[in-house]
């Protein structure tokens, strides 16, 4: 019976260390799709910005003259 009852609690150790091992691998992959979603705003941001500002030079430049 207590065998029985280690090789259960061994089986159970095995199954929660690799549900944990899947949901830090998720929890990896989510920082990392977290990342590149970063990245990426922070690139539109970057052209949205020259796109302004080169849209205001134009207009003042057109202005001026």
């Amino acid at each position: 019976m207590e065998t029985e009852t280690i090789l259960s609690l061994r089986q159970q150790l095995k199954e929660a260390e690799n549900e944990r091992r899947k949901a830090a691998q998720y929890g990896l992959h989510l920082l990392e799709s977290q990342n590149e979603i970063q990245n990426q705003l922070d690139e539109i941001r970057r052209e949205l910005t020259d796109k302004t500002e080169f849209a205001f030079l134009t207009v003042t430049t057109d202005t001026t003259c």
